[in-house]
């Protein structure tokens, strides 16, 4: 690759670079001009006879494009076209793209000439420091002559360039610049070519034909051309597949044809199958594009492009960390994780909504459901039992929604929950004879609190011999007993048919002679159906609500039985409650993202016109805020419930210590 420095006017280096490459022409050698020097100039480009295209556009297509299809764009009929700059200057162009560029030129062309702008960029400088040689032109008068040198002096000191030819264009006269050249070492073996008025004007005929090797111009043309022995570079800038615009134009391309490649294995369900199958598209795909990538870049490619082809694309990596609870995607460009009870934004991203809404559509489907604009919204779980809720337009106003809660793969127990600091031992204690009693507990908190969690680990308390059967929207119970039925439900069809709701499933359930009935979360009319059931000899059954409070959970279960239908007054509702719910666990999640038991209450039934009392057994008092942690004390309040004092009765035994207030 041939440099021709800025040391004379545009026009004359436009004239240099035009004459050897017809040297390099006559010779069959091929070769293509590289014009940087002035943005548009098409006044000269007229020397040029082959025509002209654009760097910007070469740039925009580059990521996907290998040396052997850019020179097929560049010279699609064997003829080597200009690429000079449309409206930007090169300190404006991407300077690895331009990098990545000229090598890939000088890949597939025998000979590259790039002519330099007159504005010495750090561009300029790069273009220098990754080519073999610099053409130094310059007119025969004392400036040029000195502008020559100070230009040599630069490159050499920014660059540590040595190969640099220096070209004397002799005008026909000549005021001593011998004498200046003479002490300059560079200058010894200066070329000198005939560059007067009448040559010039030979140069530009059309019928100059650069045959005639006694010519002084055609001569040190042909000198300075034969004097390169530097092999043609490799492309050796893989910088410019780390920068992440570049990237995504290679991933989107490599995207678009692996999807075509994938739609053969339609039918294929296993994921890793999947996945192997996609890298070895991807391989083939790479191998015909001939690129030459970074292996981080490599194994990034394929690893994306696989977990979006088989898998859930970006979100993969957020759903093999056991560290993140929750996945909130809010559109394609925001992606938020719930960490330690804490949310951060991602700096993930999906390539646009359409890659999104594959995602939501892969993940329903697996499930037998659909979304669509006419059913936006959907509930739906993945194979490991996360929980998942997707929105879509035209509901969802910003794009579509999707909201993961990931699914413990290990179960929290009790001692773990007392490890984390979010139960005390006689917190833990008291759940576990109050189950042991079959009392019946509804666990109560805000989303997002851990009622699952908690539920999971209470329901370990209960006996292996009992027959359990568990209700849920989303299966994510993890019962550990061996005689567990899990049931779940269905919602409505695309067609409204076919729903089976968790009120039928209560309703099914005694059917099934249960020890106990676990219902995942009351939201509805299943309220009136799990209280019957807990008042009909199913004691011990558990479910959970939305609430902020022991009281407030009271008052949601009677308003979650009035959406049953029942004509029933609210009294009589008031006091099923009261007979049916024994204990009510209160979670609460602090502004630090801690999660705990704030309170365990007994609902005792009264013979006044309240008909209920709420009665806190255990609390936990908030000691103030400390090195960003919530600080606080669990403590009993003295309140022993009846139950307890009775169960010594029941042979069970409890360390009544664990009440001390």
């Amino acid at each position: 690759m041939f440099l021709i420095a800025p040391s004379c006017a545009a026009l004359q280096r436009a004239l240099i670079a035009n004459g050897m490459s017809a040297v390099c022409s006559l010779k069959s050698e091929e070769n293509i001009i590289a014009d940087f020097s002035v943005a548009g100039s098409e006044s000269f480009w007229s020397i040029y006879k082959n025509g002209v295209k654009y760097a910007e556009d070469v740039l925009y297509m580059l990521s996907g494009v290998n040396p052997t299809m850019l020179k097929s764009f560049l010279s699609p009929s064997g003829v080597s076209l200009v690429l000079g700059l449309k409206n930007k200057k090169i300190s404006e162009l991407d300077l690895d793209g331009v990098l990545y560029l000229v090598q890939a030129l000088s890949s597939c062309y025998k000979r590259v000439f790039v002519i330099l702008p007159d504005e010495l960029s750090d561009a300029v400088f790069a273009l220098a420091k990754n080519s073999a040689n610099i053409v130094l032109p310059f007119l025969s008068d004392a400036i040029s002559v000195k502008n020559a040198i100070a230009l040599s002096d630069l490159f050499s000191s920014k660059t540590g360039m040595l190969n640099i030819t220096p070209l004397k264009l002799e005008l026909g006269y000549d005021f001593h610049t011998g004498q200046i050249l003479k002490n300059y070492e560079l200058f010894k073996d200066v070329k000198t070519a005939d560059f007067s008025a009448f040559a010039q004007e030979q140069i530009l005929s059309p019928k100059y034909s650069y045959r005639d090797k006694n010519n002084s111009f055609v001569k040190a043309l042909t000198e300075i051309i034969d004097g390169d022995r530097a092999a043609p570079a490799a492309i050796q800038r893989q910088e410019y597949f780390q920068k992440e615009d570049v990237y995504r134009q290679l991933s989107a391309q490599i995207h678009g044809e692996l999807v075509e490649k994938m739609k053969d294995y339609a039918d294929e369900t296993d994921a890793e199958k999947l996945k192997k199958t996609a890298k070895i598209k991807i391989e083939e795909i790479l191998k015909k594009l001939d690129l030459k990538l970074p292996q981080n870049i490599a194994e990034r490619l394929y690893k994306e492009l696989c977990d979006d082809v088989a898998g859930l694309g970006v979100l993969e990596d957020f759903l093999s960390d056991a560290a993140v609870t929750e996945i909130m995607i809010n559109g394609p460009d925001m992606i938020y994780i719930e960490k330690e009870g804490k949310l951060s934004l991602t700096g993930a991203s999906f390539p646009d909504e359409k890659r999104l809404k594959t995602v939501i559509d892969r993940i329903v489907s697996q499930i037998g459901r659909h979304i669509d604009e006419a059913s936006p919204i959907v509930d739906a779980r993945l194979k490991d039992g996360s929980r998942v809720n997707a929105v879509i337009r035209p509901i969802a106003l910003n794009g579509a929604v999707l909201t993961i809660r990931k699914f413990l793969k290990n179960k929290l127990s009790a001692r773990q929950l007392i490890s984390a600091g979010s139960a005390s031992p006689q917190m833990a204690e008291f759940l576990k004879t109050a189950v042991i009693l079959k009392k019946n507990i509804i666990i109560s908190g805000g989303t997002g609190t851990g009622k699952t969690t908690l539920l999971n680990a209470v329901s370990s308390f209960i006996p292996e011999n009992e027959r359990l059967v568990t209700i849920e929207d989303s299966a994510e119970l993890q019962l550990q007993q061996k005689h567990v039925v899990r049931l779940e439900s269905r919602p409505k069809s695309t067609e409204g048919a076919g729903e089976i709701s968790i009120r039928r499933l209560v309703a099914n359930a005694l059917r099934m002679r249960p020890d106990r009935i676990i219902v995942g979360e009351c939201r509805s009319g299943e309220a009136l159906d799990m209280l019957q059931a807990m008042n009909t000899g199913h004691e011990g059954s558990m479910s959970t609500v939305h609430a902020n409070s022991a009281q407030d959970a009271v008052s949601r279960l009677v308003t979650m039985t009035l959406m049953s239908g029942a004509d029933l007054p609210e009294r009589s509702i008031v006091s099923q409650i009261a007979s049916a719910v024994n204990v009510i666990v209160q979670l609460t999640r602090y502004c630090d993202g801690s999660r705990k038991i704030s309170s365990i209450s007994v609902l005792n039934k009264t013979d006044d016109d309240k008909i209920y009392e709420v009665k806190k057994v255990f609390d936990f008092e908030l000691q103030g805020f400390e090195n960003g942690k919530q600080k606080g004390e669990f403590k009993a309040t003295g309140f022993i419930p009846d139950f307890i004092k009775t169960a010594a009765n029941t042979g069970v035994e409890i360390d009544m210590n664990i009440f001390n207030a």
